[in-house]
């Protein structure tokens, strides 16, 4: 899969733009220019939800009621495909594929094969169990839908779940037996799921780790008490009845699920360096691309923010060389004199000032 064509209107500080990619894109400008904007709005065409703020909202340019973004992507032996997104001030999101108004924005996974790196990446080892959960129900998500659909039934009756613990904790009567049940099945998927997806990062992370040259074994823990087992859940969910009426919430399932970064059996987050967690970082992005690659049975399209600028040089060309073989890329940069002669010369070079191509 390639984007060929990326057109913004009113999209951060772009009033009115198109940019045309080729295999190897490198967008050039300085602080503030817009280069993390387009990429930004690629993803967004993958997965409807910005990974940089909280609501679409926030990306409209000031003073302007709404935006739009749109991309043709092309694949090697399947019809393009056009993704439109429009978001107005206080309104939800329309968006269509080919001209048909999706009815959910669930509908949009899997459409769009990318991956993206960013500085917040560093999260995915330091940051809360909260944002991991997040960062790979995402990842499994975009390359298996059908998990989607299981992890929202689950949220939806974890709420209501928890909503009548509440209630019968204040002494209304209620029956937990149907969100039990509920719970029980789609908490089994969840977790069968994670764990797959948790081996494979397991596996991936430190072959990635190594063969950019850095040593160390890299290993991941799966944190869970989660069965996969749906009778084996309905029974811990009935038996823990008592302490989640005394608590009003419930304490038993995948929401409380974490995973741990290790380096040589030394936790990552409170071990390692910065340059450290960065380099981790980066190999579990090189693990989602391979991943997706095989689960949709097409390369990714690679975005790469400033990430690896605080690496040397020979590292950096060494990461670059690796990263998805055969996906189309595109890096942001404030300049090229980072990258190595044989890699510019088959780049296409995007400009950018303020918001405008140069």
């Amino acid at each position: 899969m390639k984007i060929t064509r990326l057109w913004l209107l009113n999209f951060r500080n772009y009033e009115n733009a198109t940019l045309d990619f080729a295999d190897n894109n490198l967008i050039v400008g300085t602080n503030g220019a817009g280069k993390t904007n387009v990429l930004e709005a690629i993803d967004i065409l993958a997965t409807s939800r910005s990974k940089i703020v909280n609501g679409l909202n926030k990306c409209i340019r000031y003073g302007q009621p709404g935006f739009a973004i749109n991309g043709r992507f092309d694949f090697a032996q399947r019809p393009s495909l056009t993704v439109a997104l429009r978001q107005e001030r206080g309104a939800g999101r329309v968006i269509k594929i080919n001209e048909e108004t999706l009815s959910r924005a669930s509908e949009l996974l899997g459409r769009v094969n990318s991956v993206l790196f960013l500085p917040s990446d560093l999260e995915i080892i330091h940051g809360q169990p909260v944002q991991r959960r997040k960062y790979l129900d995402i990842v499994i998500s975009q390359a298996e839908p059908e998990y989607c659909r299981a992890l929202q039934i689950y949220v939806r009756a974890l709420k209501q779940r928890n909503e009548l613990l509440k209630n019968m904790r204040n002494g209304q009567s209620g029956d937990l037996s149907v969100w039990d049940a509920q719970l029980a099945d789609c908490a089994a998927q969840v977790k069968l799921k994670r764990q797959e997806y948790l081996e494979f990062f397991a596996r991936e992370t430190a072959q990635f780790y190594n063969a950019m040259g850095f040593a160390g074994q890299l290993t991941l823990k799966y944190k869970t008490k989660t069965l996969s087992d749906k009778q084996k859940n309905l029974e811990v969910l009935q038996s823990s009845r008592a302490e989640d009426l005394r608590f009003g919430r419930t304490h038993f399932g995948p929401h409380t699920d974490d995973f741990e970064v290790y380096l040589d059996e030394n936790k990552a987050a409170e071990f390692c360096s910065q340059g450290q967690k960065r380099l981790i970082s980066i190999a579990f992005k090189c693990a989602e691309a391979k991943i997706k690659r095989q689960k949709l049975d097409d390369p990714p399209i690679v975005l790469i923010d400033d990430v690896l600028l605080e690496l040397d040089l020979v590292r950096l060309n060494k990461i670059i060389a690796a990263i998805a073989p055969r996906s189309q890329k595109i890096f942001t940069v404030t300049d090229t004199g980072r990258f190595a002669p044989e890699l510019l010369k088959d780049m296409r070079i995007i400009k950018l000032e303020n918001g405008r191509l140069v």
